[in-house]
């Protein structure tokens, strides 16, 4: 990543690149992931890593689908508990952020509070529209509960 002096990203665009990391987290959790298919440009890309129940990528047109079927497993109850690691202006302009998440998932009525999962989240956004969107998320699992 080619990154040029943190100081030439305002406070104001790091708080909303932020925000839009951890507004995808929150809608997901609360029952509302199709709403997050909003938080990518248009040419976005939705990687799983190696490691992940289902590796590959999901690309720009298929991210709001895959977000619908989420929401629609009414079953999954999640809390996805996000560190901020590092932010970064590449030189193209685009942020990237760095985070580690803890996954909590429970498939079933006993809601198991043991961690599913800790993976490192790589997200470069870009301003589309007058507003900061996720155009690569590369999820990359470290840790997953067997």
């Amino acid at each position: 990543m080619t990154t040029v002096a943190d100081s030439t990203l305002t406070i104001e665009d790091r708080l909303a690149a932020g925000d839009v990391v951890r507004r995808f987290f929150w809608l997901v959790d609360h029952g509302r992931a199709a709403e997050t298919a909003a938080l990518f440009a248009r040419d976005a890309s939705l990687t799983f890593g190696p490691g992940s129940p289902r590796p590959g990528t999901i690309a720009s047109a298929d991210i709001g689908p895959a977000m619908v079927a989420r929401q629609a497993q009414l079953n999954v109850t999640t809390r996805h508990v996000l560190t901020e690691a590092q932010t970064a202006v590449n030189g193209d302009g685009s942020i990237a952020i760095s985070s580690l998440l803890t996954l909590f998932r429970s498939e079933d009525e006993g809601r198991d509070s043991y961690p599913v999962s800790v993976a490192d989240i790589e997200d470069v956004l870009v301003r589309e529209d007058g507003a900061w969107r996720i155009k690569t998320r590369t999820i990359s699992p470290v840790f997953n509960r067997a």
